[in-house]
């Protein structure tokens, strides 16, 4: 019994502040252990479904859509870190403007880009833009379509899981996102006993489900929440600037580091390896992408925390939690070691013959998952703090020279090099950023390295 509460308060207990992130850690634990274990069971249904080539051309889909979600230009990064200021100082009539504020404004770019993609899309020659003859031009514009205006709705009212992240309880919003999940893969299941399954019923399956889910969640949130309600009577201009001042630096660092090297990672695949090689590394990436979600249930909460840190001028605390996020990616990088070497194994019984992954896309895959990881351990101290102009000339510069390899190499470069190119990017990254945080947390940043 006295180990059982041993284990349990060191698990949970602890400072207000370290508490309440234990807690969101245990929960969130919870919530992406039945995401993936959703997205594991989506993906031999899906692949059996569409066939290796289509499966291809949706996970394409699914990259292009990634970068729509960036044309919130930061918004909602700039309002969670304002709305954590005010939550922290009970400043509830300001929280409800930085939510109306943000809310307004996102949808309001929802709308206008929704409305040049209905005008620009049909124009496209889509089998080229995909590099198929899978799937017929009418059904791969539809399907493309469905999925970015659904993606944009998304965009605005995922900002409803941005309040909980404000509120230092990214479990809420890991719990929402489980929930779209698992109601896709049901609807995918139906699909494919059915024989209705084909590229345009799952890709509508799988946009407008959590743009449904996010919905019913506003309603609830909003009539709990009554203090922080969005209005358009409570916009505030100036707040507004304020939200894109700083929110125009993350959407610099997001449209770079993350909408190029990620979100563009597919797209150059298809382009020079084809759309199988794209099956091949998604698959790849399933597995491996694990150390990040998991690295991410540890490390998210502490985004905000830092922020109420830093109200509080707490700097002992950042820098004890610090070093435990650290440690944490190390211990990550060797449970990827470990998954390294079973993976053969795994990807046998999991897909069989429906992809061909060898040892080297794995381990390439890891590599970039790890660099991954460690931007993130740095980055969410800097982001929490507000500290984000080298973040952005980092981001702009690697993002820049990462570009030129692949589009001077790319006709050379097998899938393996391209990925590898990527995580080499992030590693030059992450170098920068924690040698920015060792200064910061010793009293040492001056200039350009405290702003």
């Amino acid at each position: 019994m006295g180990l059982y509460k041993n284990i349990r308060d060191k698990l949970i207990y602890g400072d207000k502040r370290t508490e309440l992130a234990k807690k969101n850690i245990l929960l969130s634990l919870l919530f992406k252990g039945v995401g993936i274990a959703t997205s594991f069971v989506m993906v031999p249904i899906t692949l059996d479904m569409l066939d290796r080539e289509v499966y291809g051309v949706w996970l394409t889909v699914s990259s292009i859509l990634f970068w729509f979600t960036f044309f919130d230009v930061g918004l909602g990064s700039g309002m969670r870190n304002y709305l954590t200021e005010a939550l922290s100082g009970n400043d509830m009539a300001q929280a409800r403007r930085y939510v109306s504020t943000t809310f307004v404004l996102l949808t309001g770019i929802a709308i206008i880009v929704g409305v040049l993609c209905c005008v620009c899309v049909p124009l496209l020659d889509m089998n080229r833009v995909f590099n198929t003859y899978a799937e017929s031009q009418e059904t791969l514009m539809w399907s493309m379509l469905v999925a970015l205006l659904a993606t944009l709705a998304f965009f605005s009212i995922r900002n409803v899981g941005t309040i909980y992240m404000s509120m230092q309880m990214p479990a809420v919003n890991d719990g929402l996102a489980v929930t779209g999940g698992v109601l896709s893969l049901v609807i995918v299941w139906i699909l494919s006993v059915t024989s209705c399954g084909n590229l345009f019923t799952v890709v509508a399956a799988l946009t407008i489900t959590p743009v449904v889910i996010y919905a019913v969640a506003a309603v609830f949130t909003f009539s709990k929440y009554k203090e922080l309600n969005p209005s358009i009577g409570c916009v505030d201009l100036a707040l507004g600037h304020r939200i894109v001042s700083k929110g125009l630096g993350f959407f610099i660092i997001q449209i770079t580091s993350c909408l190029v090297i990620y979100g563009s990672s597919n797209m150059f695949v298809t382009q020079y390896c084809g759309p199988r090689d794209v099956t091949n590394y998604g698959i790849a990436y399933k597995l491996f992408n694990l150390l990040y979600v998991a690295y991410s249930i540890y490390i998210t909460p502490f985004w905000s925390a830092y922020t109420d840190a830093a109200v509080s001028k707490d700097y002992g605390w950042m820098r004890r939690t610090f070093k435990k996020t650290l440690a944490v990616w190390g211990l990550s990088v060797v449970a990827g070691v470990l998954l390294l070497v079973i993976s053969p194994f795994f990807f046998d019984k999991w897909v069989g013959e429906n992809a061909h992954i060898t040892y080297k896309l794995s381990s390439v895959t890891l590599f970039y998952i790890c660099m991954v990881n460690l931007n993130s351990c740095v980055t969410f101290l800097l982001n929490g703090l507000n500290i984000i102009r080298v973040q952005i000339y980092t981001s702009v510069i690697f993002t820049a020279l990462y570009l030129v390899a692949v589009l001077m190499f790319g006709e050379i470069c097998n899938v393996e090099g391209i990925i590898l190119l990527m995580a080499v990017a992030y590693l030059c990254m992450s170098s920068v950023h924690f040698y920015q945080c060792y200064l910061i947390l010793n009293n040492k940043a001056k200039g350009i390295w405290q702003k």
